[in-house]
Order: structure tokens, then C-alpha cells, then sequence
């Protein structure tokens, strides 16, 4: 045979070798998926679909806000076999926190299956039931509960102080400070940290518990060890350091009396307002008059208010802006004129200016965080014109939103719907709008947060701000699943879900029976 020949047959044998294979692969292919058919024929599962299954459901779990969306979209693609394991994962308290079990059950709604109602009723009914039975209380604390812009505010106050008297140190007494001077401009303010530099100069034998130690090192000729000292029983909350701390505010050093108002103000005993309110009207000291205005809100002393009233009319601007705050703090309503009378004198009027105090943003956004916190409608109309003016402070401004968020009136509604709109607002202003119109339970700012739910800018403190509406929200979260628009009609049903209401179920079944 020729050497060609030999060629010619090994490559006849090697394709025919290819062909079989290939042959024989494809069969196994079409077995393969035969029998997974047959499988899924006998059991009602189809195997093929568990990985996706999973993965989908572990998006659920921890994607973004949208990706949970897209994967509860593909869940519902995926019919029974999504449904049995989204009803296994629901029913067995499985689905994690409350808002991924939200999620699952609007991914089970998007299946269609027959059983979503049923699941669908449970869940609304338990968290029906939780809502109502904490609701009452929540809405009671929520009415005496101090705004966290205050808290913001006053937290400013004492930092400013602290840093104020971190920065004297070294000049009042000339000597090696660093470790008190981190420990008072720390953002965390740490008990430990003032209680080491004040137990310093205690032996480790000396008899008497820390605290006993620290009543004692008040009375160190060492500033540091008896600053030290006040800030620590002051972070915590020593009952039985207020009548030595009182003494101190009367006769020690100015440094020593401005932390001495401080710490009084942290420890929050009544039996400190009397030192409290002679340091606010006679001090010499700014800090400490401004310092005791503080210290006197956080306690909320009623027998306060008239001398905080008097201190509006302070001649520096950090005392008056801290009496402002103070009295927000205490809540009373007959600080309502006063405050308003600070906001309008601060404007020119026919040309002329009644307080040149007054027009400062500091004083102007303290009284107008006061007048959300008292709450009074009475305020309402000012608080307006401030949030309008365009050429008062931006932060001025967004104050007066929360402000009229705090009050809750459903009339200023209108005007915080023509602010949002308004292209000519600035997009900080309109942030502070959809949180205050979530706190007002009335249907027309539910449904102009209803339209914010699918503007990117907007769209995340619009749904914190429905959630929290809570009942007001239902009717017009129900009216949204016939939207057109599907990315609201989805956010509507994610909401309705998650508010918990009962009257919610049939809707939002006849809404997905028609996908």
C-alpha cells in the first residue's frame, strides 16, 4: 500500500470517530432534557429553575433598591416554581427584616399564583395588628419628641463650647492640656476619658467608689482636674454633683463656670435652675449666659421661659439664638409672639430696619426650628413667608419647611406642593419639603409625594416620607395601581405592602391578575 493511501484512510477513520460523537452528544442532550421534562412533569418542579430561583432570591436580600425591584419583576416570570419557594421562605419566617419580606411578597404578587391572596391577607393582618397596637403611642411620643434638626442645633451649641473651652485651656492655666483638649473636642463624648484626667491625682488606695472620687476632685487646686471632673459627672448624669457644680458656677473661674453650665444642663435637674437662671441674667460671661439658656432648655423648665423671652432681646447673637433654641426645647406656646416678633423685626419694612441682630441667619433659623418645635399655627403664615423669600438664607429656608412639616397643618400643603414644583427652587429647599409634607396626614401631600416616586432626585425620601404617612397614604397608593406609569404603580404596591393596611389585599390582587 502507498504511503498516500495510508493518509486517506486514517483521516476517513478519524471523521467518522468525529461524527458518532457528535451524534451521540446531541442524543444525550435531548435525553437530558427529557428527562428533566419528565421530572418537572411528575413533581410540578421545574429543577432547572432552582439556581435562578436562588440567585433571584438572594438579590431580594441585598441589592439595591432597584435590583430588588428587577429581580421580584423575574421572579414573577418565573410562575410556580418562584411562588412555592417565595411562599416557603414567607410563611416560615424566613424572608429576613421586614422590608425584604416586602419585597418577596410583591415578587409573589408578580407571579400571579392563586395562593398570593391568602399569604398576602396574613401578612397585612400581623402587621395591621402591630401598627395599631403601637401607633397610638408612637403618634404621642412623636407630638413631644425633639426634631432632629433641634438635636442637631443643640448638639452645635455644645460643640461649639466645648471647642471654645478646649481652646482657652492652655491660656487660662499655661499648662500641658493635650489629652483634656481631645477629650472636649472628641465627637464622641466619652465619660472615661474625662474621668482618668480628673482621678489622676487619686491614689489607688484612696477610700470611696468613682464617683465619690470625682465629687472629690472638684475641689482640686488643679483648673484641668476640676474641669475634668465637672465633665464627667456631667456625661454621667450625677444626681449628686449638682449642688457642688452649682457652687462652682457661682465663684470659680469663668473657664471652670462655662463647662459647670454645661454639665448642669447634662445632668437635667431641676434643682439647678435657680444658679442656672441668675448665670443667664448676670453673667458677664457670653458662653455662660448662653451656655445656662441651653442647660435651662434641655431641662425644660417652664419657670424659665419669661427670662429666655428677655434674653431674645440680647445684645450678642449667640445668647439670643440659644434662648430662641431653648424655649423650642420647652414648648411653651407664649413664646410663640416673641419668636415671631424676632423673624419680622429682622426684615426692612418701609425702608428701615428694627434689629440688625435679628437678620442674621444664626438668631433667624434658632426661632424658626423654636416655632416647629412648640408648634403652633399661629406660626404658620410667618414660617411661609420665610420658606418663600428668596432672599433669605437657604438654611433659613429649609428650616421653615421642617418647621411646617413639625406644625402638620394640611393648609400650607398647597405651598409646599408650588415650592416643589417651582424649577426655580433650590434643589437643598426641595429636599426638606417631601419629608415635611410626609408629616402632614392629608391626602393631597400624599398624592404629591405619589408623583416623586419615579424622579431620581426624589424618589427615596419621597417613599420614606409615604411610609410614614402610614393610613393618609392608602387611598391614593390604591388609586396609583391603575397608574400606566409601571414603575409607579409598582412603588405603590411595594408601599402599600409595606404600611400594612388590610383594605390594600383586594386591590392590589385584581392589579397583578391583570398582568
Amino acid at each position: 500500500m502507498m504511503p498516500e493511501d495510508r493518509w486517506i484512510i486514517y483521516l476517513m477513520f478519524a471523521l467518522l470517530t468525529l461524527i458518532i460523537s457528535v451524534s451521540f452528544f446531541s442524543d444525550g442532550d435531548k435525553f437530558a432534557e427529557g428527562s428533566a421534562n419528565e421530572i418537572y412533569n411528575q413533581t410540578g418542579t421545574n429543577v432547572s429553575n432552582e439556581g435562578p430561583i436562588v440567585n433571584l432570591i438572594s438579590r431580594l436580600e441585598t441589592g439595591s433598591h432597584e435590583s430588588q425591584l428587577d429581580a421580584a419583576a423575574e421572579l414573577g416570570q418565573m410562575g410556580q416554581p418562584a411562588a412555592d419557594t417565595l411562599i416557603e421562605k414567607i410563611e416560615n419566617k424566613a424572608a429576613g427584616p421586614g422590608k425584604i419580606n416586602n419585597y418577596m411578597l410583591l415578587a409573589l404578587l408578580e407571579t400571579g399564583d392563586k395562593r398570593a391572596e391568602d399569604v398576602l391577607l396574613r401578612s397585612l393582618q400581623e402587621k395591621e395588628a402591630g401598627w395599631k397596637a403601637v401607633n397610638s403611642k408612637a403618634k404621642e411620643d412623636e407630638r413631644g419628641e425633639i426634631s432632629e434638626d433641634m438635636l442637631q442645633a443643640i448638639e452645635a451649641k455644645d460643640k461649639a463650647l466645648r471647642k471654645h473651652i478646649a481652646s482657652s485651656l492652655n491660656i487660662d492655666y499655661r499648662e500641658k492640656t493635650d489629652e483634656l483638649e481631645e477629650a472636649l473636642t472628641s465627637e464622641e463624648q466619652d465619660y472615661n476619658a474625662y474621668a482618668s484626667i480628673a482621678l489622676s491625682e487619686s491614689g489607688a488606695q484612696e477610700p470611696g467608689n468613682e464617683t465619690e472620687k470625682l465629687l472629690k476632685a472638684l475641689k482640686s487646686k488643679d483648673g484641668n482636674i476640676r474641669l475634668a471632673a465637672i465633665m464627667a459627672l456631667g456625661e454621667g448624669g450625677e444626681e449628686a454633683a449638682v449642688e457642688p457644680i452649682n457652687q462652682i458656677l457661682t465663684r470659680d473661674y469663668p473657664l471652670i463656670r462655662k463647662s459647670a453650665a454645661f454639665a448642669l444642663g447634662k445632668i437635667g435637674s431641676d434643682r439647678a435652675v435657680e444658679v442656672l437662671l441668675k448665670e443667664m441674667k448676670s453673667s458677664e460671661e457670653e458662653k455662660i449666659r448662653s451656655s445656662a439658656a441651653i442647660s435651662l432648655g434641655k431641662m425644660g423648665s417652664e419657670e424659665s421661659v419669661p427670662y429666655l423671652i428677655e434674653r431674645l432681646r440680647e445684645g450678642k447673637v449667640d445668647v439670643r439664638s440659644s434662648a430662641a433654641l431653648a424655649l423650642g426645647m420647652v414648648g411653651d406656646e407664649t413664646a410663640v409672639e416673641p419668636l415671631i416678633e424676632v423673624l419680622e423685626s429682622g426684615k426692612a419694612e418701609d425702608g428701615r430696619l428694627k434689629s440688625a441682630l435679628n437678620t442674621k441667619p444664626e438668631v433667624r433659623k434658632s426661632v424658626v426650628l423654636a416655632l416647629g418645635e412648640i408648634g403652633s399655627k399661629e406660626a404658620t403664615e410667618t414660617l411661609i413667608d420665610v420658606l418663600l423669600d428668596e432672599e433669605e438664607d437657604q438654611e433659613v429656608r429649609k428650616a421653615a419647611a421642617a418647621a411646617l412639616g413639625k406644625i402638620g397643618d394640611p393648609e400650607v400643603v398647597d405651598t409646599l406642593s408650588r415650592v416643589l414644583n417651582d424649577a426655580e427652587t433650590p434643589l437643598s429647599i426641595k429636599t426638606e419639603v417631601i419629608p415635611a409634607l410626609g408629616k402632614i396626614e392629608d391626602r393631597k401631600a400624599a398624592e404629591t409625594l405619589i408623583v416623586r416616586l419615579d424622579d431620581e432626585k426624589f424618589a427615596s425620601s419621597a417613599r420614606n416620607a409615604l411610609a410614614g404617612m402610614g393610613e393618609a397614604a392608602v387611598e391614593p397608593l390604591i388609586e396609583c395601581l391603575s397608574c400606566r406609569d409601571e414603575t409607579l404603580k409598582t412603588e405603590a404596591a411595594l408601599l402599600l405592602i409595606e404600611i400594612g393596611d388590610e383594605r390594600a389585599v383586594e386591590p392590589l390582587i385584581q392589579a397583578y391578575r391583570q398582568l
